[in-house]
């Protein structure tokens, strides 16, 4: 098991700068995702941790150890790619004990691994076939991984490798990343751009954009508290809802005005450094219809239902502005029928439109 530390990293390509002092720590033996848009700076980021790029300015240790200007082949680190690049003229078997003849491992404590390492990822069936590219998709995955794992190097690095499978093979992948990583305890970290991906492999999660590490935190503490509106509505399915409006104070309570929404606001909120001019995001999850309200009751119209098996995703209009809810199983409500809702105060967000910060979580 290895500890990551990454400070002040910097990469360019042709002038254009695509980390931007990223500094990151991952503890050893845990599994961290980078989470974030193509183009982000992950898969740059990965490379520099593996040493198949140099970085500009900054440092990468493992443990204590700066390994910032030690060559790839001498950190013992496995890179994982979403293309598998399986040789196309060695067999199956052969693929997978490639990386053990080049070490000149013993033949029989080889085959020991290559039956270890097969049977977990259940392909023993798959070690005879002579031309990978008879493989589905998922076993090519499961082959390449276990070209991988039988390194057992200090720490994987796995760029999106699930995103060139189907949704049934990606689910299955991901139970299988989290089993594979409580067996062997070993530090991964895991690029993706897929927030429901990210949040079901890892324990922690780095959001980058534009090359810079925007918040690393634990899944539910991204859903509740993002720090700005990118990491807002980058993650969530539906996207969060988000309004622009005012505030405005009566008495003790504070409340948003908006395209024919009226919010109270808790009043455990220090709202008093705050601007009038505000944008409100609330989470489809956090609205309730009809008789379960626990706020301020308003009106909408139902546009459109989209049934996803255990739940309804409503659109839903007040005055002009659209939002989605969510409702448990099948909806009952009929298009553009007129319902009855409140926002779950506790799921309110406000952002400053200004520089789009969360001002109050």
């Amino acid at each position: 098991m290895t500890r990551v530390k990454i400070k002040n990293l910097k990469k360019s390509y042709n002038g254009f700068e695509v980390l931007k002092g990223v500094s990151l720590e991952v503890s050893s033996g845990s599994i961290v995702a980078l989470l974030g848009p193509t183009g982000a700076g992950k898969t740059t980021l990965l490379k520099c941790i593996a040493g198949v790029e140099q970085p500009d300015e900054g440092e990468i240790y493992f443990d204590d150890i700066n390994v910032t200007y030690i060559p790839p082949w001498n950190r013992d680190v496995a890179l994982f790619f979403q293309t598998y690049a399986l040789y196309p003229h060695m067999s199956v078997y052969n693929n997978i004990t490639f990386p053990l003849k080049q070490r000149k491992i013993d033949v029989g404590a080889m085959d020991n691994i290559i039956k270890s390492i097969s049977t977990k990822l259940k392909i023993s069936h798959l070690l005879d076939r002579k031309d990978p590219s008879t493989l589905s998709g998922g076993e090519m995955q499961r082959v390449a991984l276990a070209r991988t794992l039988v390194r057992r190097p200090r720490l994987f690095l796995l760029d999106e490798p699930i995103s060139n499978l189907d949704a049934k093979l990606r689910e299955e992948a991901r139970v299988e990343f989290k089993r594979l990583h409580r067996e062997f305890k070993q530090t991964i970290i895991y690029a993706t751009p897929d927030f429901v991906e990210a949040f079901a492999v890892a324990e922690k999660i780095a959001v980058i954009n534009n090359g810079e590490i925007i918040q690393y935190d634990d899944p539910l503490t991204l859903m509740r508290r993002p720090y700005n509106k990118f990491v807002a509505t980058f993650i969530g399915s539906p996207p969060i809802n988000i309004v622009r409006g005012h505030l405005v104070r009566v008495g003790n309570t504070v409340i948003f005005k908006s395209s024919g929404l009226e919010v109270d606001l808790p009043q455990d909120k220090n709202l008093e450094t705050v601007s009038e001019d505000v944008e409100l995001a609330f989470r489809p999850q956090s609205v309730r219809i009809d008789g379960s309200q626990s706020g301020r009751t308003l009106r909408g119209k139902i546009l459109a239902a989209e049934f996803m098996g255990h739940q309804t995703i409503l659109t839903i209009l007040v005055d002009n502005f659209k939002f989605k809810a969510v409702v448990k199983g099948i909806s009952k409500y009929a298009i553009n029928e007129e319902v009855s809702f409140s926002i779950d105060s506790k799921g309110i967000i406000l952002i400053d439109p200004k520089d789009g910060r969360v001002i109050q979580v």
